[in-house]
């Protein structure tokens, strides 16, 4: 069935360009070019205006003209006269070089032409009638087979639908994973293989776990009380990360790879913009920046789908503002719109009711966070570095004009 469909529709394109192609050739050759008639492979076509063929040929039919100089008596022929008028007229007589010709209805022959006035000869001839009756009738055929059911007797007698057959289940079909897919490609930038992502982040903690033991080890003999309270809190900063990341991981785990448009590319720089921001201790716009992003914020999003349930948003709502960074940042890596949205405006929040401005400003002696921030800018040029291939991101330029102030 599908077949037939593709054959009459390739059918109906190919008419029509014939047809208007046939149409652009007969304006450019007779109004441009000023060409008495076209030569289309060998053949020309007019509409008849007067009435001299009449009973043959009657006024606006179209003929169609075989060009050719071989005609015999009887035929019917078009010519251009000593005035320069198309005449289709039938040839009676032929004198030497001379050639006589007559309409049907008239009493008198025309004037004698040479054989160099002769277009050619009729060879078919089609009525405005014919034609309009021909549409009434495929319009009525089709009318009729759509009342009784067209496609199921090209099914039944015609294309005979395959037997499907009898439908089991694999023997494997628990044992095997969900396979995982790509996304489409379509108006997007920078395409980030999931399976990457993972390894980076692995690397990155790494070496954050490395850098923040280190510092630790420095303060033991100057502050006694710092180390403990550190380890506590990043225990349970990374706790809440990892929660985060798992679920970001869960609602992508079909996921082979994503990709990055031009929506995403704008909030990555933005974030990176308030990381530097918020490193330089420039922090007098920090609120206006936040409250009016450059993104648009979905404001009917459903918490639970999102993975917000009160458990990881209560978890969320005690993080730095440094890690309400990190978490937006796995966010839009892993292209998740719902979290993102959620995360944010949580942050929104707490800038919000800060009146002491302690959440977004971070002091020079807080040597962890200092860290945690500087190991997240970090972690977004390799993340940048690693994926960008057309150099969208453009996150120097982006450093360089929070350090000048000139945002």
């Amino acid at each position: 069935m599908s077949r037939i469909k593709k054959i009459f529709k390739i059918i109906a394109t190919s008419f029509l360009v014939v047809l208007v192609l046939l149409c652009i050739y007969t304006f450019v050759v007779t109004d441009i070019m000023k060409k008495d008639y076209v030569n289309v492979f060998g053949y020309t076509y007019f509409v008849v205006a007067s009435g001299s063929m009449s009973g043959t040929i009657e006024v606006d039919d179209i003929i169609f003209v075989k060009i050719t100089k071989d005609v015999k008596n009887d035929d019917i022929i078009t010519f251009i006269d000593e005035d320069g008028n198309l005449i289709t007229h039938r040839l009676v007589n032929r004198n030497g070089d001379r050639y006589i010709t007559k309409g049907d209805v008239n009493n008198v022959s025309d004037d004698p032409i040479t054989e160099d006035q002769i277009i050619g000869k009729v060879s078919l001839v089609v009525s405005p009638s014919f034609i309009l009756k021909s549409i009434a009738i495929f319009l009525i055929i089709f009318i009729l087979l759509a009342l009784v059911n067209f496609d199921q007797i090209i099914k039944k007698f015609i294309v005979k639908a395959p037997q499907k057959p009898e439908e089991k289940l694999p023997d494997d079909i628990f044992a095997n994973p969900k396979k995982k897919y790509e996304e489409p490609s379509s108006g997007l930038t920078v395409t980030i293989n999931m399976e990457e992502l993972d390894k980076l982040n692995k690397d990155h903690d790494d070496q954050s776990k490395k850098e923040e033991e280190s510092e630790i080890f420095q303060c033991d003999d100057y502050f006694v009380f710092e180390p403990t309270t550190s380890k506590k809190k990043t225990v349970f900063e990374k706790e809440t990360i990892d929660l985060v990341i798992s679920v970001l991981k869960c609602k992508s785990s079909n996921l082979a790879s994503a990709r990055m448009n031009k929506k995403w590319l704008t909030r990555y720089q933005y974030i990176y913009k308030l990381c530097q921001m918020i490193l330089y201790s420039d922090i007098q716009d920090l609120s206006d920046e936040i409250n009016n992003p450059p993104f648009r914020e979905i404001f009917d999003y459903d918490l639970d789908k999102s993975g917000l349930t009160e458990t990881i948003r209560n978890r969320i709502y005690d993080l730095p503002i440094h890690l309400f960074l990190r978490v937006l940042t796995y966010c839009i890596l892993y292209n998740d719109d719902e979290m993102f949205d959620g995360v944010y405006k949580i942050m929104k929040y707490k800038i919000a009711v800060d009146k002491d401005d302690s959440f977004k400003q971070i002091a020079s002696t807080d040597r962890h966070s200092m860290q945690e921030l500087k190991s997240l800018i970090a972690f977004m040029k390799n993340v940048s570095n690693r994926f960008d291939k057309k150099h969208v991101f453009d996150l120097d330029k982006i450093e360089k004009m929070v350090k000048i102030k000139n945002y």
